[in-house]
């Protein structure tokens, strides 16, 4: 990680903090507002003004509206959560992302490059309120775990898992966890992880770790990654017991459009060296481009 003079953070620590304060209660304020006006604010025009604003440019990612995936199924994925709300400890604020559900689309469309996952465990690194877990109870997993710091997202989670569980008993079981990744437990057999840029490059090395060593021990026998918007996935190429399935540019689905930051996203998918299965993607290797700690794209 890049180190900062100590004047510099000096200065920083404090308009972080201010704009931390500032902002939950705005994005809380704009949750509460008409779906009208809500509406109004998502038009071309007023989105092009407002989005220029540093304050403002949050509400613009678009998880505040409810979610079409709720309204379909009755369940709460929506909104967002900063980081100093998801954690209290200021070692770790830093290193975590805010929790913004994935768009529905982009996760099918990510697992779907992977082929036959019957009998897989799907985990959800930073489940958050488990929009990835509803969308994974779809394929044939034999289990779908979410892994979270945050006691009450996973709470959320778990309701929504009741939900989904009452209206599609025949699926796999959905439940989350409140864990940090020194105390993940990873299962054993075929794993599919999934991961919404959850964290930063310390955190992500810890997880790393764990899961090199869950298949060097043998306790994993074949490992997908499925990373939606790879910040930190340089660290993954440089595994040697990871290599690239996919990479691409995976779009929104119409339907989605305005309730996320973007209208696509870049994904990139390693497999196991262990297990691994024929490369079906000519152009999986495409280097990723980290612009800052929130957003990666893909070079062409």
């Amino acid at each position: 990680m890049a180190h900062h003079s100590m004047r510099t953070t000096t200065h920083r620590g404090p308009r972080m903090a201010l704009g931390r304060a500032l902002k939950q209660p705005l994005l809380n304020a704009v949750a509460r507002l008409p779906d009208s006006v809500q509406r109004a604010m998502f038009k071309p025009p007023v989105r092009r003004i407002c989005i220029r604003v540093p304050l403002l440019r949050a509400v613009y990612s678009g998880c505040l509206r409810r979610h079409p995936i709720d309204l379909q199924y009755g369940t709460d994925t929506s909104g967002l959560v900063d980081s100093s709300t998801l954690q209290r400890d200021a070692r770790l604020v830093d290193q975590l992302r805010p929790y913004m559900g994935s768009q529905p689309t982009i996760i099918r469309r990510a697992l779907d490059t992977l082929g036959d996952v019957a009998g897989y465990t799907f985990i959800d690194i930073g489940c958050g309120k488990g929009r990835p877990m509803i969308v994974a109870s779809e394929y044939p997993f034999a289990l779908v775990l979410g892994y979270d710091i945050s006691a009450d997202l996973v709470r959320t989670a778990n309701a929504n898992a009741v939900v989904m569980a009452r209206r599609f008993p025949q699926r796999p079981p959905i439940r989350a966890l409140h864990a940090n990744v020194a105390d993940l437990q990873v299962p054993s057999g075929n794993v599919v992880v999934f991961m919404f840029n959850p964290f930063g490059v310390e955190l992500m090395a810890a997880l790393l770790a764990k899961l090199e060593a869950g298949l060097a021990s043998g306790a994993i026998d074949h490992l997908f990654i499925v990373y939606d918007n790879p910040v930190c996935g340089e660290a993954l190429d440089r595994s040697p017991q990871l290599k690239r399935w996919f990479a691409g540019v995976l779009a929104y689905d119409h339907n989605e459009i305005g309730f996320g930051p973007e209208d696509a996203e870049s994904v990139v998918i390693w497999q196991s060296v262990r297990g691994a299965r024929p490369d079906s993607y000519a152009d999986r290797n495409r280097r990723i481009a980290a612009k800052d700690g929130l957003s990666a794209s893909l070079e062409a």
